[in-house]
């Protein structure tokens, strides 16, 4: 599931950027300037600084009051809401198809992309420091990592279509994965949660 979540979310530096060159109206009207397309590589850290500090004392209230998702509810989540970004993809791309859109879409998939984010990344590196045997726990971690290796792989294999694709058929693939992810996981999250003895 890590693996389908981060062959998505990377493809902000590929096929998102080639979108936001090609198809993105980057002009500010009332500075009659164009930013330029680095500029979209800017807005998921901003938002991160912004969102994180709120996500942790959401996880944290929500404990308080026995409320706090399970874990593989919380990826269940961010892979719902990366394939919501790329359903905007979707929309976008098909605008874009007659004209160039707003830079306003893009924008707004990052931040569908940076709050999934926010629901996999510190989570799951807390859920293998938790649920890692001692011994194993390096080794662990490592195979943690090695799944983003293999989908920056993916990302990287699967963006190189972009040309060979309609923008439209492009994006959808990824929403469908991701959708269809995040229900397999929600629908055994429970086993998942009994499987991890308490941890969470």
């Amino acid at each position: 599931f890590c693996i389908f979540f981060w062959a998505s979310f990377e493809q902000a530096g590929s096929s998102l950027t080639l979108f936001a060159d090609r198809s993105t109206d980057r002009l500010i009207p009332f500075l009659n300037w164009e930013f330029p397309v680095s500029y979209f590589q800017s807005v998921n850290p901003i938002l991160i600084m912004l969102l994180a500090p709120i996500f942790s004392k959401l996880w944290l209230d929500l404990a308080d009051i026995n409320k706090n998702p399970s874990l593989p509810v919380k990826f269940s989540m961010g892979l719902l809401l990366v394939a919501i970004g790329f359903v905007l993809m979707v929309i976008a791309s098909s605008f874009a198809q007659t004209e160039k859109v707003s830079f306003i879409w893009l924008i707004g998939v990052y931040l569908f992309h940076t709050l999934g984010e926010l629901c996999i990344s510190p989570v799951g590196l807390s859920m293998v420091t938790k649920l890692a045997p001692l011994k194993f726990a390096s080794l662990l971690m490592g195979t943690w990592f090695l799944s983003s290796f293999f989908a920056n792989l993916i990302a990287g294999l699967f963006a190189g279509s972009y040309e060979n694709l309609k923008a439209t058929e492009f994006f959808m693939i990824p929403a469908i994965i991701t959708g269809i992810s995040a229900l397999v996981l929600f629908f055994i999250a429970k086993p998942i949660k009994k499987w991890m003895h308490g941890i969470d």
